[in-house]
């Protein structure tokens, strides 16, 4: 069960959506959170804070970063990438694990399979 509210969201992030979309967001963040057996012992402030880290992290990298690339110049690149990856730390430092965060998830991996020719 979800903790967090769309007001603690707001204030990891400054975001135009509505708290509808906020609190969905909250909700699947929070049953990551579950799913996650590398998470727990964390008290109800805690758990709220990292719901709300983790949703501002979801809405950063996913839900408004369209509405960011509005803006041009390197500035705002720089600005994205620093909230980000400070989300990132507040979201390690409350007990995220890689799943959590996502990181990992994308790394390419291969597999070689090279047949023994020694005789």
């Amino acid at each position: 069960m979800a903790t967090a509210t769309p007001t603690d969201v707001r204030l990891e992030i400054d975001t135009k959506l509505g708290d509808e979309k906020i609190q969905k967001v909250i909700e699947r963040k929070a049953r990551d959170i579950d799913r996650d057996d590398n998470v727990g012992g964390l008290d109800e402030p805690d758990r709220r804070d990292l719901e709300a880290v983790l949703a501002a992290l979801h809405i950063a990298t996913k839900l408004d970063r369209a509405a960011s690339s509005q803006q041009v110049g390197n500035a705002q690149k720089s600005y994205e990438e620093s909230s980000v990856d400070e989300l990132r730390a507040d979201a390690r430092r409350l007990g995220a694990t890689d799943e959590l965060l996502g990181i990992g998830a994308t790394n390419k991996t291969a597999s070689i399979s090279v047949p023994d020719t020694r005789d």
